[in-house]
């Protein structure tokens, strides 16, 4: 028997897929892996980015977190579409997997906004700092952590 996605976070979804906020894929573990290492790889090259370039840094930084938020939906078939797609990224792992891992997952949405903040800005140029940049990466080693233990039990959805 094959056996599916979480049903914990099953409603959430639904409605996302309804809403077309979310849409099925075919699901692709092996990518959802490789998202993974491209992430590991970005949280070393933000690290050491950092005191040349904070807000470079924290973009790559930023990067490495939204690729590995992005991992678990696509083992699952899932893609976030349309505008707002990396918020449902967390609200569908938070819907899935908090609790356990809702402490560490819900450092994605600051880091979104924070990002958000910096690419988009409403007033003066924001400008990060090498010591706030890397205030971030323990998060980020922290969600690359959650993923990588939840990734091989996830199927299709």
């Amino acid at each position: 028997m094959v056996q599916k996605s979480p049903e914990k976070g099953r409603a959430l979804v639904e409605k996302l897929l309804r809403e077309g906020r979310l849409q099925l894929v075919d699901a692709q573990p092996e990518r959802a892996q490789e998202l993974v290492t491209q992430a590991r790889k970005h949280l070393v090259s933000a690290s050491t980015l950092a005191s040349q370039d904070g807000t470079g840094a924290f973009q790559l930084l930023y990067d490495s977190a939204r690729k590995t938020m992005t991992a678990p939906l696509l083992a699952q078939g899932l893609r976030p579409k349309g505008e707002g797609s990396h918020a449902v990224l967390g609200e569908v792992l938070l819907a899935q997997f908090a609790p356990p891992h809702g402490d560490v997952l819900k450092k994605f949405d600051l880091m979104r906004r924070l990002r958000n903040n910096a690419e988009y800005p409403s007033g003066p140029p924001v400008e990060l700092s090498a010591e706030e940049v890397l205030s971030y990466v323990p998060h980020v080693q922290n969600i690359i952590n959650v993923v990588e233990e939840i990734l091989p039990r996830l199927k299709e959805f």
